[in-house]
């Protein structure tokens, strides 16, 4: 603490910034160098890294911008019982930068208030008012005294700091063995054990992230819903349009004015039309958005729903201490976690369902996902379909030997056809068929395929 506060103090606070995932980056300027301080959090092991160096990655983000340019470091303290280490700056501004797993967070306040943070689903916890100065001697209840056999046989001899040079001194002054710390890192901010998270705490983790996302998920299909619902306003632009048509009316610098006397309203009606686009245009663009949005209309308030019904169910599952029904109840909604909660490294480049006869139906991801799926994952007897002449995702029905029943089959096409371009208009043909009747042409785009024995079936996604 002592060697941070001699090398921060009276500097000016820089670029504070991201350039790879867990880790932030602060700059310290004066006038003849730059100090730079590195916060890593790697599971739950934070570590805390200092170096005296001026290069910056091509590749980064810039974060904490609410920190006021010019801000200055006064202070540096550590907490009495937490590891927590503050960086007090001018205009009554604070850094708290957190090394223990209730808090492992760089957070940044402003007359003692949350203002931000770097990883911004953390939330800075409740802190005793109970700080240490650079003088002040480490409590023994703050971990990270342990040192290595090596340390230890360095420093029997003697240990001492060297300011001016930046280096540590091990031995005796007529030894001359020393070691550089321009990048020297804080043992006693680390965990001398790395604690291993409970299979409860990971898995309520997990469900607070796919509780966000399914949270997000509903708020946009709430903006397209407000937006599928002016239909009506749509509606009665199409009814001006025509009347302006039929009198053969022209518009007058991008508007259409239709009188009273013509107009469905009983009054006045004034229409923009795109500069350039006849009123035969004006008409089938306005009722083509007008089927789109009808369409639209009543899909999207039953996936609304469907999703608000979940967001409901999780959120009450989270509130209980039943982790196995909340495990199997996040699996089942297509979450890819192992038995401890915690998302499987491995990505898969399907979403996995089941058909009402027990057989596995898989929905590739993207172009690329679908070539793996079909000619990789696969079995040659397993059935693929495919939304036609529109672009969408691959489905595979694994059946492996077995034949499947219409349902089924059904099943299977209703994935295809939601998951494509085509699932607003209402009525889709699938095109399906034994993967062992599909080939790949050379050179072709991700996704592309011949299908040589087609069956189709009609989906009426209405």
């Amino acid at each position: 603490m002592q060697y941070l506060h001699k090398q921060l103090i009276g500097n000016e606070l820089g670029l504070a910034y991201t350039y790879r995932k867990g880790r932030l980056n602060i700059q310290f300027l004066d006038a003849n160098k730059v100090f730079l301080l590195s916060w890593e959090k790697k599971g739950n092991q934070v570590l805390l890294t200092s170096s005296q160096s001026s290069s910056l990655p091509r590749k980064r983000v810039e974060v904490l911008r609410r920190i006021p340019a010019g801000s200055t470091v006064r202070y540096v303290y550590m907490h009495s019982h937490d590891r927590l280490l503050r960086i007090d700056l001018s205009n009554d501004d604070q850094l708290i930068i957190g090394a223990y797993p209730g808090a492992n967070n760089v957070y940044y306040l402003s007359s003692k208030l949350h203002q931000d943070s770097f990883l911004k689903h953390d939330q800075l916890p409740p802190i005793e008012d109970s700080w240490l100065a650079p003088t002040d001697t480490l409590p023994a209840s703050i971990p990270g005294g342990k040192v290595t056999h090596t340390q230890l046989m360095d420093a029997k001899n003697g240990l001492s700091m060297d300011w001016d040079n930046s280096t540590l001194n091990f031995g005796s002054d007529e030894s001359g063995m020393a070691k550089n710390i321009s990048e020297f890192v804080i043992d006693v901010l680390k965990h001398a054990h790395k604690p291993k998270q409970t299979t409860g705490a990971s898995l309520q983790k997990t469900s607070r992230t796919v509780l966000k996302r399914w949270k997000s998920k509903a708020s946009k299909i709430d903006l397209e819903l407000a937006e599928a619902r002016t239909w009506p306003e749509l509606k009665l632009r199409l009814q001006s349009l025509q009347i302006g048509l039929g009198m053969g009316m022209a518009s007058v610098d991008g508007q259409l004015t239709i009188p009273v006397e013509f107009s469905p309203t009983g009054e006045n009606i004034s229409i923009d039309v795109e500069e350039g686009l006849s009123l035969n245009q004006a008409i089938e663009s306005t009722a083509k958005k007008i089927r789109k949005y009808q369409g639209k209309l009543t899909q999207l308030e039953a996936v609304l729903a469907a999703v608000q019904r979940d967001v409901h169910a999780l959120e009450q599952l989270s509130e209980k201490s039943d982790d196995k029904e909340l495990l199997s109840f996040l699996q089942e909604h297509g979450e890819a976690l192992d038995r401890s909660g915690k998302q499987q490294l491995e990505r898969k480049p399907y979403k996995k369902y089941q058909s009402p006869g027990g057989f596995d139906i898989l929905v590739g991801r993207s172009s690329q996902d679908n070539d793996t799926l079909t000619f990789k994952v696969a079995n040659k007897n397993d059935w693929w379909f495919h939304a036609r002449q529109v672009r969408g995702s691959h489905v595979i029905l694994r059946t492996g030997s077995q034949t499947p029943q219409q349902d089924d089959i059904l099943s299977a096409a209703k994935h295809a056809a939601l998951n494509s371009k085509a699932k607003h208009s209402g009525i889709v043909v699938v095109q399906y068929c034994q993967r062992k009747h599909l080939s790949k042409p050379r050179g072709a785009h991700p996704g592309t395929v011949l299908v040589h024995q087609e069956h189709s079936v009609t989906i009426n996604l209405d």
